[in-house]
C-alpha cells in the first residue's frame, strides 16, 4: 500500500498522472480521513518524497491537501482584496478543483479583444510525458495532453468564450446559453454551447481531429462550416495543401479522451503520428528509417503503461518492421 501511494504521489508531482491514477490518488486521501493506517502511511510517503522534492504543497492533520499561495495570487487572480492578516494557506477538501492552483508556471500577458478592452489571458502548458488539469471561470474543466500549449482569458465575457489551443485537449464544456465556447487551432474553429468533446491539433501532426462524446460541435475552417457532429461522430481536417481533406466518420464514444485514462486509442491514424505522440507520451527519441511507413494507416488500441519498447513492438509487428535500440534511440527499420 505505501508504495502504491509513493508512486501516486510522485506522478502527482510531476504531474505525469493519468485520469484514473488522479482519481484514485483522491480516493485514498478522502479515505485518510476516516482511516488512521491510511492517513499515516500518507503523511510517511509524502514526509520521505518530500526530502527529495520540496513543494509548496502539504498534507495537514486532517488528511487535507494544502496550498500556500503565493504571494502573486492576491495581485492578479482574486477579485477581491485581501489584507495581510487574512493571508492564510488554503485547504481544499479532495476535488479536481486542486489543479487549477497547483501548477504555478502561469503566465500573463494582455491583448485586445474585439470589443477592444484588455483582458488578462492566461497561458499553460504541459511537456513530454505531464497531463495537466484545469478549471476555466466559467466552470469549464479542460484536461491537457503531453506537450500541448493553451491559451484563454482568466475571466471570459457575457458574449463568447474563446481558446486558444496546440496539442490535445479533452473538453467537457459548461452549458451556457447565446454564449457560445470556441476553441482555435490553427485556421480551424470548434464552436460549442456545451459538450464534452476531444481535440488532437499537434504542429507536425497529418490532421487536425476533432471527436464528440457528447452534445454537438461545430467545425468551421476559413469560415465555412465544414461539419456538425454529435455524439460518438469524428472529423480528421488534413494540414496543408496537398493532403488537405475532410474525413467524417462514426466511432465509439467511450474511446474518446481515452487518453485520460492511460490508454493509446487509434483508429485509421499515419504511422509517423503515433510515433510523434510516443515521443511525446514517453519522452524518447524515434527514428523511422523506412519513410514508407510514415504513411502506413493503423489501427490498434494500447495501455501506456506496458511502456515505449513493448509498444513499439507491437507497432512493428502490425506494419511488418523491425525495431533496434541503440544508445537509448529507438530506431524503425
Amino acid at each position: 500500500m505505501k508504495e502504491r501511494i509513493t508512486y501516486l504521489f510522485i506522478q502527482y508531482y510531476n504531474n505525469r498522472s493519468t485520469r484514473k491514477e488522479l482519481e484514485e490518488f483522491f480516493r485514498i486521501i478522502n479515505n485518510a480521513k476516516h482511516d488512521e493506517e491510511i492517513n499515516s502511511l500518507i503523511k510517511n510517503a509524502y514526509d520521505e518524497i518530500k526530502q527529495n522534492n520540496p513543494s509548496l504543497t502539504y498534507i495537514n492533520e486532517e488528511g487535507k491537501l494544502v496550498l500556500q499561495e503565493p504571494d502573486w495570487l492576491y495581485e492578479t487572480i482574486s477579485d477581491v482584496p485581501i489584507n495581510e492578516k487574512s493571508r492564510r494557506p488554503v485547504v481544499w477538501a479532495i476535488a479536481a478543483s486542486v489543479f487549477l492552483l497547483i501548477s504555478i508556471g502561469i503566465t500573463f500577458w494582455k491583448f485586445n479583444s474585439s470589443s477592444t478592452s484588455e483582458l488578462i489571458v492566461v497561458k499553460k502548458f504541459t511537456e513530454r510525458t505531464e497531463h495537466k488539469y484545469l478549471l476555466l471561470s466559467d466552470s469549464t474543466q479542460v484536461w491537457l495532453n503531453a506537450s500541448t500549449t493553451i491559451k484563454y482569458p482568466e475571466n471570459f465575457n457575457k458574449k463568447r468564450r474563446e481558446v486558444y489551443l496546440t496539442g490535445e485537449a479533452y473538453f467537457d464544456v459548461k452549458h451556457a446559453d447565446k454564449i457560445p465556447f470556441v476553441i482555435h487551432t490553427g485556421d480551424v474553429t470548434t464552436v460549442v454551447l456545451g459538450t464534452a468533446f476531444n481535440i488532437k491539433a499537434y504542429k507536425g501532426q497529418q490532421n487536425i481531429t476533432v471527436s464528440v462524446k457528447r452534445g454537438k460541435v461545430r467545425v468551421i475552417q476559413k469560415n465555412k462550416v465544414i461539419s456538425t457532429l454529435i455524439k460518438g461522430q469524428e472529423v480528421k481536417i488534413g494540414k496543408g495543401i496537398k493532403h488537405r481533406k475532410i474525413i467524417e466518420k462514426e466511432g465509439d464514444a467511450n474511446k474518446i479522451g481515452a487518453w485520460q485514462y492511460g490508454y493509446l486509442t487509434y483508429e485509421d491514424e499515419y504511422f509517423a503520428d503515433i510515433m510523434s505522440d510516443f515521443q511525446r507520451i514517453y519522452n524518447v527519441e524515434i527514428k523511422i528509417e523506412n519513410e514508407s511507413l510514415n504513411r502506413v494507416v493503423v489501427t490498434t488500441s494500447l495501455d501506456r503503461t506496458i511502456g515505449v519498447q513493448k509498444a513499439l513492438q507491437v507497432l512493428c509487428e502490425l506494419t511488418d518492421s523491425d525495431l533496434v535500440v541503440t544508445d537509448n534511440q529507438y530506431i524503425i527499420r
